[in-house]
């Protein structure tokens, strides 16, 4: 509705673009010559990403495995209808289209394989819906968070799929990327800066090599903030806050100095001073 009444209402006057920022990890098959893994990896992300993006990107509607699954589980749990919710057609023609951008919010990456039988246990959970297995390897670096983990390549692979799922024409903005370090002083933060070296390295592969329309790119975040539910315990910005202090001052890390010669030279070049894997 927001979309439709900026569309109808104020984009002739004001000439301004609406879109939403959704967040998704990226799914990647545990092996990718097995084609059961390959389709549980798709699946888990129609599941999630998709759950939002379809209706809006594709068809107004959710994806078809989504209610063939949730369809099938509801009758076998003993329920008379589906408990996947339907759109009305005047909604899906509501929905369908209503977008501009497609906003991602990436962080890492986790490995999948299909879960070999359908889960139609009770009680229901979206969690087993899927019949998927994930989990993350241990031999990725970790940060601050445990859900965390450093996957550059996963992020090329993210806008790959989304170019593929929704069409090549679509602007694609990168509205949060970014790593956490763990509630201390520390200023030289080389992770960060290996993270945002490295993740936007495979954001330019993604639009120079496959040529995915990668419009725009926003770290997370300009500094450190209030973290959900791990309060100020988990650190992600480019700049140390000092949240002892009724002012809190703030200063720039090691990762801001190299941000900044990322975004003066709009990528990198022989010259720049910027190291990473």
């Amino acid at each position: 509705m927001a979309y439709r009444t900026y569309d109808s209402t104020y984009r002739a006057s004001q000439m301004g673009e609406i879109g939403i920022a959704l967040n998704s990890d990226f799914i990647e098959p545990y092996n990718r010559s097995i084609p059961s893994d390959v389709e549980a990896a798709s699946r888990s992300l129609r599941f999630g990403l998709g759950w939002y993006a379809n209706p809006i990107f594709k068809n107004g509607d959710y994806p078809d495995i989504m209610k063939e699954k949730i369809a099938r589980k509801s009758a076998a749990q003993g329920l008379a209808s589906s408990r996947l919710p339907e759109f009305t057609e005047e909604e899906k023609d509501m929905i369908k289209g209503t977008y501009d951008f497609f906003g991602l919010n990436h962080y890492t990456t986790q490995y999948c394989v299909d879960s070999d039988q359908e889960d139609l246990s009770n009680p229901s959970s979206y969690y087993k819906d899927a019949d998927v297995f994930r989990w993350q390897d241990s031999s990725w670096p970790s940060t601050g968070s445990s859900w965390l983990q450093v996957v550059p390549w996963g992020i090329r692979r993210m806008v790959n799929w989304i170019r593929d799922e929704y069409g090549q024409d679509i602007p694609i903005y990168v509205t949060e990327n970014g790593v956490s370090t763990k509630d201390v002083a520390e200023l030289n933060d080389e992770i960060r800066t290996k993270y945002y070296t490295s993740y936007i390295n495979e954001i330019l592969k993604a639009i120079r090599i496959d040529n995915v329309n990668v419009k725009g790119y926003t770290a997370w975040s300009l500094m450190d903030n209030f973290e959900w539910a791990q309060g100020y315990t988990e650190r992600f910005g480019l700049h140390y806050v000092d949240f002892s202090d009724p002012k809190r001052p703030r200063t720039p890390k090691a990762s801001a100095n190299a941000y900044a010669h990322i975004v003066a030279d709009n990528g990198f070049n022989s010259g720049s001073t910027v190291t990473g894997p």
